[in-house]
């Protein structure tokens, strides 16, 4: 590196030479005046003028870093400044030259530069969702007005230097957080603030060797959505419960007709009963519509300790008593007995399941539930030894109404459980899919839920 260093060499020979100008010709003066004078005084002059030499060599060394860094940067100059600066021989003249030009750039980037961020404050003001922008230390970096007006009140004025002075939701910090800390995107649904809601999607922000340098939140308005799904769930419920008192109406007067059967012909006797059958199969479905609703609209209730084996104890006779002519057994294989979650939601989830083997299976029907943790998830499985299902279908059997087959069609259910199911592990932080091999071969549901889940039953005990 030293090796390759630039020095002034034009300007340190002209010194030199301009100061043997001077000293030849007082030398040539002392001779002429008294030549014993002279002879004494050659020796220290010659060594002054060698140790001057040498110690205006010594400083002018720092110059010759001042021209490297000419150098360096003066191929990124115009080629035609480039080729000046590299046949001027004075360097006083080339390092002024080279300042002027890189003055002159640095003013041309500045100047590109404002109007490149003039552009993206633009870009970012037009946009209609929110927009924030932090640093490693979550300090605000920049945020556009639609952000300023949703989130920041008048109070806090207009300069907001820490993320947690705005948000005090956890789950806004976490997620701003875990990105920082190199976790990927997160999202946040449904957060409300000053009568509206949102959903928050946060990427990281990289500078120019790819590593994190902050995080970018971006907060979508969903209220209108909102306000329709909830209309929706609304809608669902009140024509549900308006609905179901003219059925309860009906089933009851034919109730009524059939326990009086001996003053009617005996034809009428299988009207009435299938009058009755399919006015429960109505209720049921408006009930089931009724729960989807209200756990649509709703967040789960308080958690707390869910104990898998004797949840399985305690449904399983309600399982036996709904299939008296078929021969049920339900075994538990349990690496993990317990989880936290709402109790009668996850009682309603393992109900759903198993009583769906039950539904389409054979006359002998065997169940396993069981449990394990992975990593950082918590996985339930419930399988069957019943029909299975066509691996087109998989993809397909939680949405609402969904019926595999013809087969499944003649079954008595709602076709909704399943659905209720797939909401309520969702509510939970979950996930839920099926597996199977096909036809014939039985069917696995695999519900996978956070492992805090656990972790949080630890922390009460």
């Amino acid at each position: 590196m030293k090796a390759n260093r630039a020095y002034p060499w034009f300007f340190f020979f002209r010194i030199v030479q301009q100061s043997f100008l001077i000293f030849f010709p007082v030398l040539l003066a002392v001779l002429l005046i008294d030549r014993s004078v002279f002879f004494r005084i050659l020796p220290l002059a010659l060594l002054g003028q060698i140790l001057f030499i040498f110690l205006f060599y010594r400083a002018t060394r720092p110059l010759g870093t001042i021209l490297s860094k000419v150098r360096s940067f003066s191929s990124e100059l115009p080629l035609d400044t480039n080729i000046r600066l590299l046949y001027e021989k004075n360097e006083w003249s080339k390092i002024e030259k080279a300042l002027t030009d890189a003055d002159s750039k640095l003013k041309d980037q500045i100047n590109q530069t404002k109007l490149e961020n003039e552009k993206i404050g633009a870009i970012l003001e037009s946009i209609h969702d929110a927009i924030i922008a932090i640093d490693l230390f979550e300090t605000l970096l920049f945020s556009n007005s639609n952000f300023r007006k949703s989130f920041v009140s008048e109070k806090e004025g207009s300069i907001i230097p820490k993320l947690w002075h705005v948000f005090e939701q956890p789950e806004v910090l976490a997620a701003f957080r875990s990105v920082i800390g190199n976790a990927g995107p997160k999202s946040v649904k449904t957060l409300a603030s000053k009568g509206r809601y949102y959903d928050l999607t946060v990427t990281p922000l990289r500078g120019v060797e790819g590593k994190i340098i902050g995080a970018l939140g971006v907060f979508h308005d969903v209220t209108e959505f909102k306000l329709t799904e909830q209309m929706r769930v609304d809608f669902v419920a009140n024509v549900s419960h308006e609905i179901r008192t003219p059925l309860t109406s009906i089933k009851g007067y034919s109730q009524v007709l059939v326990a009086n059967k001996s003053k009617f012909p005996s034809e009428y006797e299988e009207f009435l009963t299938k009058i009755i059958a399919n006015t429960e199969r109505m209720i049921a479905l408006f009930n089931d519509l009724l729960n989807l609703s209200v756990i649509e609209s709703k967040d789960i209730g308080e958690q707390d300790i869910v104990d898998l084996p004797g949840l399985i104890e305690a449904i399983t006779p309600n399982i036996r008593t709904n299939y008296p002519g078929k021969k049920v057994v339900i075994k538990g294989e349990f690496a993990v007995e317990t989880i936290m979650g709402d109790p009668r939601l996850i009682e309603t989830v393992i109900t759903n399941l198993i009583d769906n083997a039950c539904k389409y299976s054979s006359e002998f029907i065997e169940i396993t539930v069981s449990s394990e943790e992975r990593q950082d998830k918590t996985i339930l499985r419930v399988k069957d030894n019943g029909p299975g299902i066509s691996r087109e279908h998989l993809a397909r059997i939680f949405e609402r109404f969904y019926r595999v087959d013809s087969s499944r069609e003649a079954k008595r259910g709602t076709g909704l459980g399943l659905s209720i199911v797939k909401h309520i592990i969702m509510k939970h932080g979950g996930r839920i899919w099926a597996e199977s091999e096909g036809p014939g071969l039985g069917t696995t549901f695999v519900i996978e839920l956070p492992l805090k889940q656990v972790l949080n039953l630890h922390a009460v005990e």
